[in-house]
């Protein structure tokens, strides 16, 4: 049968297929879309996840088939898959209409539902983003060779169990059906005949017989439609006893056993499957699901370059502050920023937020703008950023140290405080003594100088 069967290429006008848009801000992503066209090791395609209705052409190894739906998808928690998940594991998560390449950073656990949570993280971007695991799906990886998939979480490799419908055959078939005369009938009478299938025909006597005369006829059936063939693609390394994982498009998983002559690696293997269990195997697949919901829900977005923003605002730092706190100086905050900033310790944006230049998240994307540098920039980009560091440990204090130049600080101000107080007892004794000068101008020759020159009654030195 799989001889006389034709199957449908992966990569055909109409078929769904995913492919990872080529703008830089998209790398890491792969979106929906549909097959217009083909010219060779080009495709047209239209995205389907976007607002815009313009095909464009792409390279064809670049697209592959939608993924099925994760092992054991198809039972009563879809997410059975997501409990062998680790810190550091490669999976993908749904944002923004498509499906991005993503690390889990982080795991919790919440204490009344018990649902887990997944914080993970960009290697591309940098983003963090909290979701569950109905965002997730494994990191799946396309073998085109024998149509497998294979998911990077833990390493495992299936299969993908195709279906595919046999030769159309004719809509009427005759049986031979045998039937014993109950009685002695005439000419031009009808015998009603069950058959084993519950119905019933009427079969017309064209002469007279007698009771337990045989009588034969063909009577035209509807012919059943023919049942679809399910099949896999030999992996290379499979002997005679050995079991092939395979996985269904709506995740159910199979585990078929290799016949006592194994067909040659790369050769159709028919799998049988049992009418009872059919309908395990032509289920929804979460994929299609999925897309459903946002097709009803009207969830498009518009193909724009994301703009990948770090950091938080000064507006952020400072409610957080009063959240922890209750009281926050704004002036105060505003200038240990502005010297945190000078010092190297933080980053200022162009929108004017902080972020801290270093760790796991920003090296990527600090990697990324040093090579956009030429050489020299380069050099001195480098030779500046040891300078900073070199700057903000000499200026980090702690203990004895910190005290010694908050006291310090404290002393300076008192001092200035005092300046202050004194230059304004001057400006009020002047002005008092401008009001008296009738009765003390005898009196003035003998005064300071610096008093009569603030006076006016002699001449400024200098």
């Amino acid at each position: 049968v799989l001889d006389r069967v034709e199957t449908a290429p992966l990569v055909a006008v109409g078929a769904v297929v995913e492919v990872m848009p080529v703008e830089e801000s998209f790398r890491g992503s792969r979106y929906e879309a549909v097959v217009l066209e083909t010219d060779g090791g080009r495709t047209k395609i239209r995205f389907t996840s976007f607002t815009e209705e313009e095909a464009e052409w792409v390279p064809t190894n670049s697209l592959r088939p939608p993924p099925p739906t994760p092992p054991g998808g198809e039972g009563r928690n879809p997410n059975s898959w997501a409990a062998k998940l680790r810190v550091g594991s490669l999976v993908e998560m749904y944002a923004d209409g498509g499906w991005w390449d993503v690390l889990v950073g982080e795991m919790s656990t919440a204490r009344l539902t018990r649902e887990v949570s997944y914080l993970c993280r960009s290697p591309n971007s940098g983003d963090e983003h909290e979701v569950t695991a109905s965002y997730l799906r494994p990191r799946w990886e396309w073998r085109p060779a024998y149509s497998q998939w294979a998911t990077l979480h833990d390493g495992a490799v299936y299969s993908l169990l195709m279906t595919v419908q046999p030769p159309p055959v004719a809509d009427v078939a005759y049986i031979s059906v045998t039937v014993v005369a109950p009685r002695a009938m005439q000419k031009g009478e009808t015998l009603r005949c069950a058959l084993p299938n519950g119905s019933f025909f009427q079969l017309p006597i064209s002469g007279n017989i007698a009771a337990g005369t045989p009588l034969s006829c063909k009577v035209p059936q509807k012919a059943p439609p023919p049942q679809p063939v399910r099949f896999l693609i030999v992996p290379p390394g499979m002997g005679y006893g050995a079991k092939v994982t395979a996985l269904s498009p709506n995740g159910h998983v199979a585990h078929v056993g290799v016949p006592p002559a194994p067909p040659p690696p790369g050769s159709r293997m028919a799998v049988p499957v049992p009418q009872e269990q059919a309908a395990r195997f032509e289920g929804p697949t979460a994929y299609e699901r999925l897309q459903q919901q946002r097709r009803s829900a009207g969830q498009l977005i518009s193909r724009k370059a994301r703009n990948h923003e770090y950091g938080v605002s000064f507006r952020q730092i400072e409610q957080y502050i009063l959240a922890r706190f209750g009281v926050c100086a704004t002036s105060r905050l505003m200038g240990a920023l502005s010297a945190a900033v000078r010092a190297g310790r933080l980053v200022r944006t162009a929108q004017s937020k902080l972020f801290v230049p270093t760790g796991s998240m920003l090296s990527v994307q600090a990697a990324l703008e040093m090579e956009k540098l030429s050489e020299e920039q380069r050099v001195s980009a480098v030779a500046e950023e040891r300078r900073n560091r070199k700057l903000a440990k000499q200026a980090m204090l702690t203990g004895r140290a910190r005290r010694r130049q908050e006291l310090e600080q404290q002393r300076h101000r008192h001092n200035a405080r005092v300046r202050a107080a004194g230059v304004l007892g001057e400006q009020r004794r002047n002005a008092f003594l401008l009001t008296q000068m009738q009765l003390l101008e005898p009196f003035m020759k003998g005064a300071r100088r610096s008093l009569q020159a603030a006076l006016g009654v002699a001449p400024r030195e200098g």
